[in-house]
């Protein structure tokens, strides 16, 4: 299994070099971090807008998908609000049919996201509500 980590932009280097290796550790699985992804396969892409439709599909050299999940950190279930590269990422996991999934790192609870709603915020660090499996 490979994990796609969702983090937002914002979040230092050094914390998400931690994140990611909780996780492999954890899940037994290889984990790319956005921003790893981002500065590998971005340019050759086109840019940020055709990376962020591209990683939900993206495939190696044989066919086999990179990702099989996205896991984005949050920091509470109450309120989790995502940017708008991270809602595109999600809902394009979920038109791909695989998981979505919420990770608090504090509590290391997990929850599987089944939507993400508009916000309607101008913002673009709070443009989508994720929405869990109840």
């Amino acid at each position: 299994m490979s994990i796609f980590l969702a983090h937002a932009k914002a979040v230092p280097d050094d914390v998400i070099d931690s994140w990611v290796e909780h996780v492999s550790t954890v899940w037994q699985a290889t984990v790319v971090a956005g921003r790893d992804d981002y500065l590998k396969r971005s340019r050759a892409l086109g840019g940020w807008n055709h990376w962020v439709r591209d990683v939900p599909f993206a495939e190696s050299w044989d066919g086999a998908p990179l990702f099989s999940v996205i896991v984005v950190p949050v920091a509470h279930f109450d309120l989790p609000a995502v940017g708008s590269a991270t809602q595109a990422l999600i809902r394009g996991f979920i038109n791909a049919q695989k998981p979505a999934v919420a990770w608090d790192p504090e509590t290391n609870e997990v929850r599987a996201i089944v939507d993400v709603i508009d916000t309607g915020s101008d913002g673009w660090q709070d443009t989508g509500m994720l929405v869990f499996h109840t």
